[in-house]
């Protein structure tokens, strides 16, 4: 499971658990790994996965059901998030094709391509987050879309969390989300033993 917190002792927690690929059976019971498309066009590799909100001890939020990330979104984001952690981003928008949550992150600076931090955020960031210098400081904010959740109505709106983390806290989920797909193996092959 890959684990969005402060630290790993943060009260605020978003989890992102990769669960198997998304197979499809075939029309004939032929290889059901094997997915054929007309005119020979590639098509697209899905991952299951369940997330869940937590404050403290208390989930917030756990998925309803199962549901499916773009293999390809998953590597922008992988990609996306490496950039942010390394400052070569600034923020990030993460909302899938298949809309169950949102996902932004952005840093906590005062310039001239950011919003503006009052003083007084700054001393709660500080204080909230327990850093040193708040300009190292990233702003997440992570919101479920219930209604989609329950009976794939696109509502929205839903339970949501916002936090702070530091570039090594989205360093440290990167590697996990790297690591959570690794496992799943190859499409074609299963899961690495």
């Amino acid at each position: 499971m890959a684990t969005l917190t402060h630290n790993t002792r943060y009260p605020c927690v978003f989890d992102l658990k990769f669960l198997r690929w998304e197979r499809y059976t075939s029309e004939k019971n032929r290889n059901s790994d094997i997915k054929t498309v007309t005119l020979g066009e590639p098509y697209t590799l899905w991952v299951e996965y369940c997330m869940a909100l937590r404050v403290g001890n208390r989930v917030l939020y756990q998925s309803e059901k199962d549901t499916t990330l773009i293999l390809e979104d998953i590597k922008h984001l992988i990609e996306d998030f490496r950039r942010l952690a390394h400052g070569k981003k600034d923020r990030i928008v993460f909302h899938p094709i298949e809309p169950d949550f949102e996902l932004s992150i952005c840093k906590v600076t005062e310039s001239n391509a950011s919003v503006i931090v009052s003083s007084i955020s700054k001393m709660r960031a500080k204080t909230s987050a327990g850093a040193t210098d708040p300009s190292s400081l990233f702003s997440v904010n992570v919101w479920i879309d219930y209604p989609n959740q329950v009976n794939h109505f696109y509502g929205g709106c839903g339970p949501a969390v916002n936090f702070f983390v530091e570039a090594l806290d989205i360093e440290r989920f990167t590697s996990q989300l790297e690591a959570e797909l690794k496992a799943l193996g190859s499409y074609f092959n299963g899961p690495e033993e």
